[in-house]
């Protein structure tokens, strides 16, 4: 289980998580959705000891976050990655697997030629796409036997046929591995019913019920809706004009 207590995270005067707490148990699919800048990377950030915040507290499995064993029971996948381009993703593979002490080379094998790098994995990564950049990660996590693994718009840069390879995958794995995963991707969100849904906003916490109202919880608490008005004046007065 990921334990967060009252967690409070700020950035200046811009208070991004206020007191959140919550519980993640051992298995599953966890979304977190919410507009740019609500704190959904931050989040994560702070679950894996890569943010520092000002109080509350972050246990994994009972140990603090910055325990080692704790890291070695979670992996996470940012947005941006900056990968070392000067190894190939087999030695980056490597370097990863020897900080932790389950990973099995075999998984990674099955994996890699699953989602068509085996021509490339002892190439540069410098030579990758982001799309193959993903793929690779992908493959690192799950080849780590980790219990939980946190990614943020992991299907982001992947082909049509690789998104529906990996929520087959995710959703097969998280019988017995919990994914806590950013996403604003709807089509995902909508295949995946049984997922539970957050809505990270002013700084809460909160399960989404309908998952058909995120769109419009959205619109009303962001900036979305005054943008709309926006464009629809700025093109009105464009067809006025050539009326």
């Amino acid at each position: 289980m990921i334990h967060i207590n009252q967690l409070k995270k700020s950035f200046g005067k811009n208070l991004v998580l206020d007191r959140v707490s919550k519980k993640f148990a051992a298995s599953g699919i966890d979304i977190i959705v919410g507009i740019n800048g609500s704190g959904k990377t931050t989040l994560l950030n702070c679950i894996c000891d890569i943010t520092p915040f000002e109080s509350g507290a972050i246990t994994i499995q009972d140990v603090d976050r910055k325990e080692k064993t704790a890291k070695e029971n979670m992996y996470y996948i940012p947005s941006e990655f900056y990968l070392p381009d000067y190894l190939t993703g087999y030695e980056y593979a490597r370097f990863v697997f020897s900080r932790y002490p389950h990973a099995d080379e075999k998984t990674f094998d099955f994996f890699i030629e699953l989602y068509h790098l085996t021509p490339a994995v002892h190439q540069k990564i410098s030579d990758y796409s982001y799309g193959m950049k993903k793929k690779l990660q992908l493959s690192i996590a799950l080849s780590l036997n980790v219990s939980f693994i946190l990614a943020d718009e992991v299907f982001n840069g992947l082909d049509y046929e690789s998104y529906l390879l990996t929520d087959y995958i995710i959703n097969l794995y998280s019988r017995q591995v919990k994914f806590i995963l950013v996403t604003h991707n709807m089509d995902y969100i909508n295949r995946n019913p049984r997922a539970d849904t957050y809505l990270l906003d002013a700084g809460s916490l909160e399960l989404v019920t309908d998952v058909k109202k995120i769109e419009e919880i959205v619109m009303n608490r962001g900036d979305l809706k005054d943008a709309y008005e926006k464009i629809d004046r700025f093109v009105y007065r464009f067809q006025n004009i050539a009326e």
